[in-house]
């Protein structure tokens, strides 16, 4: 959050997001509202400002914050598929690999190692063969086919390249998955 209280542009895009899938739906700010209320608990400290000119705020840009158990019911509430799910964690500066009360785990940690790796060598690959084919971006199995060779492609990159001890004269760094089991 910016210190002067002026929104942050994940939140920004959140709302841009939120709005676009409840117009997709054809639901109105009240319909959303409704099923909102039904996914959070009373308890939750944003129950009682939730309303449809807070929904408005929030898709016109003008939320400051969102926090992740926010984000999370809006998905549940806007029925979402996973895959919307994580297009909405994404735009909203939040990690799909984990939720708002537990740590990472290991494989959470591997995965969002991978995915840096992935799209640092290969965002420019998997971008192209997702554009050649618009349609991969809506299919499911056509997307995961695509990212897995575009990481295929990758492991072949460091396979082919020396190992990092070789080139440096210094161990590789650590993982954080591996740092994580090692803790004592």
């Amino acid at each position: 959050m910016a210190t002067d209280g002026t929104p942050e542009f994940a939140a920004k895009r959140c709302g841009e997001a939120i709005a676009r899938l409840r117009t997709l739906r054809g639901w109105s700010r009240a319909q959303l509202i409704i099923r909102l209320y039904n996914e959070l608990p009373p308890e939750d400290p944003n129950y009682d400002s939730i309303s449809e000119t807070w929904l408005a705020r929030l898709e016109n840009g003008r939320m400051v914050k969102v926090q992740r158990q926010t984000v999370e019911a809006l998905c549940r509430a806007l029925r979402c598929s996973s895959q919307e799910r994580a297009w909405v964690l994404l735009y909203a500066d939040r990690n799909v690999l984990v939720d708002a009360e537990s740590a990472p785990t290991p494989a959470a940690e591997a995965l969002t190692f991978v995915m840096d790796r992935l799209y640092a060598e290969a965002g420019d690959l998997l971008t192209a063969m997702v554009s050649q084919q618009p349609g991969i971006a809506q299919d499911e199995l056509s997307l995961l086919e695509a990212t897995a060779a575009a990481l295929e492609y990758v492991i072949e990159h460091h396979r082919r390249a020396p190992a990092p001890e070789a080139a440096s004269g210094y161990a590789a760094a650590t993982p954080m998955y591996a740092l994580r089991r090692t803790r004592t």
